[in-house]
């Protein structure tokens, strides 16, 4: 059943989404009265949806004249956007759309909003991508905390935290960024953990609770989150990083020369058309998946870790599909090491010579 306006009774965060966008136009504040017989459900209805916007979209509201009023702070000023501007922002929109796994609903009202100032080719599409963002398996705990944590960020207080980790321990941290992640549907929080003195990352899903402090704080000395992340694959930055050199095989080297894939990366063309990548990274672990995706065509020379970790990984897939048994496997891996590393041996001298 069909409510008026296009609503479905049970499309919850639509309506709330609707709901803050009347507020929005209204800058003097409405009445239930007012909201309900526009919506046409009851006063309580509206007066349930009002208490949803305090507690989990954080929305901070007081009563004037029998009135709801939005405070003004919580409204971003007018912005305009050039139509290039305006398709760079719908194509960010699709990114979105595909990266989420949970609703988003300040993100669609963000979208609404434009799509309302933009010319019908964008407009549908941009309104489908927020109707679609908050379609999407709502996760209460992950919007309340997301919200607080925002918060906290913009107006740099500290916040108590209880992590999936340790959740019975509360940490004491000062959020200093927000970062999805490209890969898992995740987005991470980049903070000074104030008992290690040192910066962490979290991922935002497995924070159980978070609680804003009074007490502000000021960004560490010489601190810098472009710095932290630049040699990151995904989110572990490194004052350290560490080498990785991987080897394309041609079926895939016009692929892989297509895209930047990370900042410091270098390509080394090879013989029979190969490609060798080189690129220093935070971690080895966050590029493992990365490598196993392109199957056999790509093969790691060093870390030996990295090397180590994918070989392990093949060894389980052989014996999965009952190819070869692990014991077996680890054999035939101890043999090829050993040939290989007898062929970069004899192979070292010829090239100094020849350098």
């Amino acid at each position: 059943m069909v409510a008026e306006n296009g609503f479905e009774k049970g499309d919850r965060i639509v309506r709330l989404i609707h709901l803050l966008r009347m507020f929005q136009a209204a800058p003097a504040g409405l009445s239930t009265r007012q909201i309900a017989d526009r919506i046409g459900v009851s006063q309580r209805s509206v007066q349930r949806d009002i208490g949803a916007l305090e507690v989990e979209l954080q929305v901070p509201f007081y009563s004037a004249n029998g009135r709801w009023v939005v405070r003004e702070e919580y409204w971003l000023r007018p912005i305009a956007f050039s139509l290039q501007e305006a398709i760079g922002l719908l194509l960010s929109a699709r990114l979105m759309l595909r990266h989420a796994d949970k609703a988003d609903a300040h993100t669609a009202a963000a979208y609404e909003k434009l799509a309302a100032v933009l010319p019908e080719p964008l407009r549908q599409p941009l309104a489908n991508a927020a109707f679609g963002l908050s379609a999407k398996p709502m996760n209460p705990t992950y919007s309340r905390v997301f919200g607080l944590l925002a918060t906290a960020w913009a107006g740099r207080r500290q916040v108590d935290i209880r992590y999936q980790t340790a959740p019975e321990k509360a940490r004491r941290i000062w959020p200093l960024f927000l970062e999805p992640g490209w890969f898992g549907h995740s987005c991470y929080l980049l903070a000074w953990d104030q008992a290690a003195r040192a910066p962490r990352v979290f991922k935002v899903e497995r924070i159980l609770d978070a609680r804003i402090r009074d007490e502000r704080f000021e960004s560490p000395k010489g601190f810098s989150v472009d710095e932290q992340l630049k040699s990151a694959w995904g989110i572990w930055g490194s004052s350290d990083p560490i080498e990785a050199e991987l080897i394309f095989q041609s079926d895939v080297a016009a692929r892989v020369r297509e895209t930047i894939w990370h900042p410091s990366q270098v390509l080394e063309e090879l013989s029979g058309g190969r490609l060798r990548m080189t690129l220093r990274i935070g971690h080895w672990l966050e590029i493992r998946h990365w490598v196993l995706g392109w199957g056999g065509s790509c093969e790691v020379v060093k870390p030996a870790e990295l090397r180590r970790s994918v070989s392990d990984e093949v060894g389980k897939m052989a014996n999965t599909y009952g190819l070869l048994a692990p014991a077996e496997f680890r054999r035939l891996v101890a043999e090829h090491e050993k040939l290989v590393g007898g062929v970069r041996a004899r192979r070292q001298p010829r090239e100094q010579r020849a350098g």
